[in-house]
């Protein structure tokens, strides 16, 4: 057991992630399959050393992950490391521009080949400079898959930075499907949103259907735990995020929300549950009176789950925690084919449903069931 007061033993780690693996360079296929990505931000040097190398990946994220690359890479020799373009996060896709080229920066441009192999000096994988592309911009979406597919080149991702409008709708959400499927290379599939593009039961079943009709691989990324869905469901692999702004994008010149920006506490992934609780909530809400979850993975220690406060350190440490839980309810999945993986996600979602009234009965309260978990994941196609 990883927790005390609930258990779900559906989501109890396996051992599969310690056989050894090296990073297969250059070849996406190659180097997504079997493996849990993570996001990873402003804490970068610290989590990727927390990462199985052996079942894992990091894409470094920000304006630093060129500068800490390196050093990541040396200190972690066997750990795939791959790093995001800035377009993703600074340019609006367009018609007759749907790439931003210069590398990290924004002040030179190259062409797309020699922005590729830019990115390849210090990245295991090279990533098209996709912008983001507007609700309903079929124009955009096209033009980055038609350059896209000029690539000969089996090292290359194509980003798809989609806002969360395209899962609102369901004609849209087949044009994405239509143009995912045109692709001649694996496609990195994210969303922007102030919020959690994925939020919505309406998004939450979309987001299945796009991995359920794929007949090409895509990578599940800046995700939340929805990534497992979609690994169930047809996904290649998943890239999950430590804290909210990792499991998502921010609309280019925007700015996420937060319910209490004074609270900067950290977010604390629970697995038994499948649910992500900030610290403060659960000192709050749920163990005002009694004693709290205590988590036994090793960054925790058999620590309460709600003791983080809202300072930097504290705040890296419930991000660390994040990390090694990730890992944990991925290793099971090492080898699965689709079938054998949808299976293990249904029985962690009942699992899941259980652990309420287990922690009911410990706080003496009823508990709200999360409506993606209770009528979505947990509910067959």
């Amino acid at each position: 057991m990883m927790f005390t007061v609930i258990d779900n033993p559906s989501t109890a780690p396996s051992s599969a992630f310690l056989a050894p693996r090296t990073a297969e360079v250059g070849d996406a296929l190659a180097l997504l399959v079997n493996r849990q990505f993570h996001v990873c931000g402003v804490n970068m040097r610290e989590e990727s050393g927390l990462i199985q190398v052996n079942a894992g990946g990091a894409f470094l994220v920000g304006e630093d992950a060129p500068k800490y690359a390196p050093q990541i890479r040396r200190a972690n020799p066997n750990l795939p490391v791959i790093i995001e373009p800035r377009a993703l996060r600074t340019h609006w896709a367009t018609d007759d521009e749907p790439f931003q080229g210069g590398g990290n920066d924004s002040t030179f441009q190259l062409s797309l080949e020699a922005e590729l192999d830019w990115q390849r000096m210090d990245s295991d994988l090279a990533i098209t400079p996709t912008g983001q592309i507007r609700k309903n911009d079929s124009a955009a979406l096209k033009a980055a898959l038609r350059e896209a597919n000029k690539l000969d080149r089996t090292d290359v991702l194509f980003a798809v930075p989609a806002a969360a409008g395209w899962l609102s709708e369901p004609h849209l959400t087949k044009q994405l499907i239509a143009v995912i499927n045109r692709s001649r290379h694996p496609v990195l599939l994210t969303f922007s949103d102030s919020n959690n593009p994925v939020g919505s039961m309406l998004r939450a079943r979309a987001y299945r259907q796009i991995f359920q009709e794929a007949t090409v691989p895509v990578l599940a990324y800046r995700a939340d735990l929805v990534g497992f869905d979609a690994l169930a469901h047809g996904a290649i692999a998943s890239a999950i995020g430590s804290y909210p702004s990792l499991r998502r994008l921010t609309p280019v010149g925007g700015r996420g929300s937060s319910i209490d920006r004074e609270d900067m506490s950290p977010h604390m992934m629970i697995a038994d549950m499948l649910r992500i609780v900030r610290s403060t909530h659960m000192r709050r809400q749920w163990f005002p009176a009694v004693t709290p979850i205590h988590c036994f993975c090793s960054v925790c220690r058999g620590e309460a789950l709600d003791r983080l406060h809202g300072d930097e350190r504290e705040r890296r440490v419930g991000h660390d925690h994040n990390v090694v839980s990730i890992d944990h309810l991925y290793s099971p999945y090492i080898d699965l084919d689709e079938s054998g993986r949808r299976a293990l996600w249904a029985r962690q979602t009942a699992g899941a449903l259980d652990t309420y009234p287990q922690l009911e009965s410990h706080i003496g309260r009823p508990l709200k069931v999360d409506n993606i978990l209770e009528k979505v994941w947990a509910t067959p196609s």
